[in-house]
């Protein structure tokens, strides 16, 4: 491998990065290039894994039952909360915020049911000045007299996805001095405290959903299955139930508290979410309970990687871009599309097997640009030659 050590391919391994930086600087930030930003922003390679090669075989998780609350009012989710607590399930979470009051006939059933039972965990939500902004304004949680007897967790998804594909999840915030904990979070805090200290022990900002499925995945009872004489609800016994939206009967999706999720089969130009906001946080503690957590490659040795793989495929571009000139542009595209394949597949492998996510763009995108970005240190150097004498390996064919 004569003139592997040539200062021409660090240069030009450099180059592609700086070149890649540059791009990124203009792209994601330049208005009118939105589009293409968010596309590039909103997709990843596990999605695939989700959507196509995770066994599509619903496997129900026995730990939760989600209950329909559709459109009921407050007087009509007390008589739900009534009846499956007769049942005696471990923890019953409320994805719905009951801000103000709507009157003591609406209210009082409801103040009632929620004072006398100790284990319900509400929803509570913070407010930001600007969605795609990390800065919190405020803290909205249901009204005091609903709090008395209970606990709450916010439903917020991070900010920067929530009008994008959810894929991750922030176990807790810490606003004004005090500790906020996520609304699977203090679910699971109540069902399985060992579960919940795995959890903190990472003390991870954010962490990735391990999406088993949809509500085909999960025991679901609709509004009319809520009956004290429906013998069906015996599920509930010692389980995790979560009340929630998840539309109505026969009306197919509502654009309503529903978003975009790994599982949607369509990558990009997505026209209807996929899941409804309580599916995502049953997943969301079916990953806490499993405490199947997906570890990160940490950013520094996704560049080292990034930069060997260039630094060997610059190389073999140089050689061939200055020695055999014609078959350059053929030669590179093959090895640019077998890499980015292999490298894809090593992600998606570590992925599904070991539960490890690499950042494949971070080493794909350098190989990708240095095709056409040799064209331009092709010109540089030559350009330094003429004027600074510089050498060049670029000038001996």
């Amino acid at each position: 491998m004569q003139r592997f050590f040539h200062k021409d391919v660090l240069f030009s391994t450099l180059f592609v990065f700086l070149v890649m930086y540059l791009l990124q600087l203009f792209i994601f930030n330049i208005h009118f290039l939105d589009p293409i930003a968010n596309a590039l922003k909103d997709f990843k390679f596990t999605d695939i894994y989700y959507s196509r090669l995770q066994d599509k075989k619903p496997v129900v998780d026995t730990n939760l039952v989600i209950v329909n609350i559709a459109y009921n009012n407050r007087e009509e989710i007390a008589k739900q909360i009534k009846v499956v607590e007769s049942f005696r399930p471990a923890v019953i979470g409320l994805d719905i915020t009951f801000e103000e009051s709507k009157g003591k006939e609406s209210d009082s059933l409801l103040q009632a049911i929620l004072n006398h039972t100790d284990n319900v965990v509400l929803a509570s939500y913070f407010e930001y000045n600007d969605p795609h902004d990390d800065h919190i304004s405020g803290y909205v949680r249901s009204a005091e007299k609903f709090r008395k007897n209970t606990v709450d967790g916010f439903i917020n998804f991070p900010s920067l996805e929530e009008q994008s594909t959810i894929r991750r999840f922030t176990p807790e915030v810490e606003y004004h001095g005090e500790k906020y904990y996520a609304f699977p979070v203090q679910i699971v805090k109540k069902y399985d405290e060992h579960a919940f200290e795995k959890l903190v022990r990472r003390d991870n900002k954010s962490e990735v959903i391990r999406y088993k499925g949809g509500e085909d995945h999960y025991i679901v009872f609709s509004p009319e299955d809520i009956r004290p004489n429906n013998n069906a609800l015996n599920v509930v016994q010692n389980k995790i139930l979560l009340l929630g939206f998840l539309g109505v009967e026969n009306q197919g999706r509502i654009l309503e508290d529903i978003h975009f999720t790994p599982l949607n089969h369509k990558y990009s130009g997505r026209t209807y979410p996929d899941m409804y906001g309580v599916t995502i946080h049953a997943n969301t503690i079916s990953t806490i309970l499993a405490g199947n957590y997906i570890n990160k490659m940490p950013l520094w040795l996704g560049f080292l990687i990034s930069f060997i793989f260039l630094y060997f495929n610059m190389y073999f571009f140089i050689r061939y871009y200055i020695h055999r000139h014609i078959w350059y542009h053929l030669f590179a595209k093959i090895v640019q599309l077998v890499i980015s394949v292999i490298i894809v597949g090593i992600e998606l492998w570590l992925y599904a097997k070991y539960n490890y996510k690499i950042d494949t763009a971070i080493i794909i995108v350098p190989i990708i640009l240095s095709i056409d970005v040799l064209y331009i240190y092709d010109g540089l150097v030559k350009f330094l030659n003429k004027k600074l004498n510089y050498k060049t390996w670029f000038l001996e064919h």
